[in-house]
């Protein structure tokens, strides 16, 4: 992800031209300073540079001056920075300078390979031709880490493995119930008491079989806020999707994807009683994060309270008591149905294939069956600074204020008490 891009002056160059720019050496001299600093805070400094149409490699002057700059940066502390060329009209090639080796590496625009010369797919998958062959490149690539393989997170998994996606960390403590067998998937009766990861992994394997090839799928039975290992897992995915339906593991992902600068997205449905019990609210969103800029709990989408009211189901005694007496970790689920689990599952998928095609970002989409009403939001704006994605404060707009449908999904609300 590139954090910010800095521009030169018309002076900084000592000659330039549709096929490359030269720097002067005062210019240079002050880059390199800035990447030390940069190197300081733990940020990497990128080196682009352009080369003329048809020649798309790293030449041997490239070589010869990126090998001396990166020895220099490492006697700097500076252990490492990418360099990219950028042909006319080519592909960028991008290589990773570690100690003075050069190492081949991907460009990534989000989700969304640079590089689409890949276009080998399954026959069946051909009516997915629309989104162009980034999709089919990413497909293969992207590690998806998914935690909750329930209602909601079994049908994205079915989507995602439909799509051509392959390669996959299932993270999911819960089994099987009677209440699942109309919700899920692939389930039968003989799946009562099965570990969800184990029929998730299996349900994956037989749509990749179907299309004539393989899937790598890891499947961890244990709770994302207790072991390390399936966070070790989740920490080497490309993507992390949370689709559970409480705020403590969601957080917990979301952590690990802002720690390990991987791309995150959430998603979630709600159906709303009024008093009476009749349906007011037939709701579903998706929304996701970006470092420095937002994520779910500075939008307001993601409570950290309720979280740390969650945390205390790993307690015992009084304080699981007076939590579940409050109303704050119900005994009984919220009310859930396929039809819309479908739909926020859909809209997770659809945000997933748009970024990996290179179609654009959302950052939030909340759709309201029932009211009709639909919120979505390419740049999310936040009101105050976060200490968990580093955003600051967006400055006040002019423009319409979006109607707000609801502070956030996938968490049926208990009570109103502070």
């Amino acid at each position: 992800m590139l954090e910010q891009l800095i521009l030169l002056d018309t002076e900084d160059y000592e000659r330039a031209s549709d096929a490359s720019l030269v720097l002067t050496d005062k210019a240079s001299s002050r880059l390199n300073r800035w990447a030390v600093q940069l190197g300081d805070k733990g940020w990497l400094a990128v080196h682009l540079h352009s080369h003329p149409s048809g020649i798309d490699h790293f030449s041997a002057t490239d070589d010869a001056a990126e090998s001396a700059l990166s020895q220099w940066l490492d006697s700097q502390g500076v252990a490492h920075y990418w360099s990219l060329v950028w042909p006319s009209r080519g592909i960028p090639r991008a290589r990773l300078w570690m100690c003075g080796k050069p190492f081949d590496g991907q460009l990534y625009l989000g989700l969304a390979p640079m590089d689409t010369t890949t276009s080998t797919a399954s026959p069946a998958l051909d009516r997915q031709r629309a989104f162009g062959p980034g999709l089919r490149q990413a497909a293969k690539q992207i590690r998806v880490g998914l935690v909750g393989v329930g209602g909601l997170g079994m049908l994205a998994l079915e989507q995602l493995a439909r799509a051509g996606f392959r390669r996959f960390v299932l993270v999911d403590p819960d089994t099987i119930e009677v209440s699942n067998l109309n919700r899920l998937p692939s389930v039968t009766a003989r799946d009562i008491g099965r570990f969800k990861v184990q029929v998730g992994k299996r349900l994956v394997q037989q749509i990749a079989r179907s299309l004539d090839d393989e899937a790598e799928v890891s499947a961890w039975k244990q709770d994302i806020y207790r072991s390390r290992a399936a966070q070790r897992a989740l920490g080497s995915c490309d993507l992390i999707l949370a689709v559970t339906d409480n705020e403590l593991s969601r957080t917990m992902a979301l952590s690990l994807a802002l720690d390990s600068g991987r791309e995150y997205l959430q998603a979630g449905s709600d159906i709303t009683l009024g008093e009476d019990g009749s349906i007011i609210g037939l709701r579903a969103e998706v929304t996701g994060a970006e470092t420095g800029r937002y994520c779910p709990i500075c939008s307001g989408r993601l409570s950290p309270g309720q979280a740390s009211i969650e945390a205390r189901a790993y307690a015992s005694g009084e304080v699981v008591a007076h939590a579940r007496s409050e109303g704050y970790l119900p005994d009984v689920a919220a009310p859930a149905v396929m039809s819309l689990n479908s739909v926020a599952a859909g809209m997770l998928v659809m945000e997933i294939q748009r970024r990996a095609s290179g179609l654009g970002v959302r950052d939030l989409v909340q759709m309201d069956l029932q009211s009709s009403r639909m919120l979505v939001q390419d740049r999310v704006q936040v009101g105050h600074d976060c200490e968990i994605c580093g955003a600051l404060a967006s400055p006040p707009t002019t423009s319409p204020k979006a109607p707000t449908l609801r502070p956030s999904l996938g968490v049926t609300k208990i009570s109103d008490h502070p």
